[in-house]
C-alpha cells in the first residue's frame, strides 16, 4: 500500500511539473536594444523573445509611442503596425524589429526647444509593443524606454 501511495504521488508530481508552460496568448519580452540613447538619424533595433502555445506568432507587432518631454504628454494617437514575416510555426523564438529614426521614432514632430538657448531637448520615449498571432490573440505588453538625440 505504501509503495502504491509513493508511486501515485510521484506520478502526480510528474504530471503537474510537465504542464504546458506556454499560453495561447503570445508572451512578448524585450531582450535587447541596440541603443538606449539613439544617435540622430540612426535606426533603433529591438529584439524580442516570444512564446506561444500554437507557435503562430507571425502576424504583426504594434507599437504605441509616448513622448514624455512634449509639453503636455504626447501619445501617438494610433499604434503603428509592423508585419512579421511568415516563418515555420514554433512555440518560442526571437523577433527583431528595426525602427527608422524619422518615421518610427521622431514621427515627424519638431524637437522641443530648451528655453533660453538655441538647443533642442532630447526626446524621451516610452515604446509599448504587442504581438498578434494568426488567430488574433494579442500578447501581453512589452515596454522599452529610449532617449532620441535631436
Amino acid at each position: 500500500m505504501k509503495q502504491l501511495f509513493i508511486f501515485g504521488l510521484g506520478t502526480l508530481i510528474f504530471v503537474a511539473c510537465n504542464k504546458d508552460k506556454f499560453e495561447t496568448k503570445p508572451q512578448l519580452k524585450v531582450e535587447s536594444l541596440n541603443y538606449d540613447i539613439v544617435p540622430k538619424g540612426a535606426p533603433l533595433r529591438v529584439t524580442f523573445s516570444f512564446t506561444d502555445k500554437e507557435g503562430d506568432v507571425d502576424d504583426s507587432i504594434y507599437v504605441v509611442r509616448t513622448r514624455l518631454n512634449q509639453r503636455g504628454l504626447y501619445t501617438d494617437p494610433k499604434a503603428f503596425g509592423y508585419k512579421i514575416p511568415a516563418f515555420p510555426d514554433q512555440p518560442e523564438g526571437e523577433i527583431t524589429l528595426n525602427m527608422t529614426y524619422a518615421n518610427d521614432l521622431t514621427f515627424g514632430l519638431s524637437p522641443v526647444d530648451i528655453p533660453g538657448s538655441n538647443n533642442k531637448e532630447l526626446d524621451t520615449l516610452v515604446l509599448k509593443f504587442v504581438a498578434i498571432d494568426k488567430k488574433e490573440n494579442v500578447s501581453d505588453t512589452a515596454t522599452a524606454n529610449v532617449i532620441v538625440e535631436r
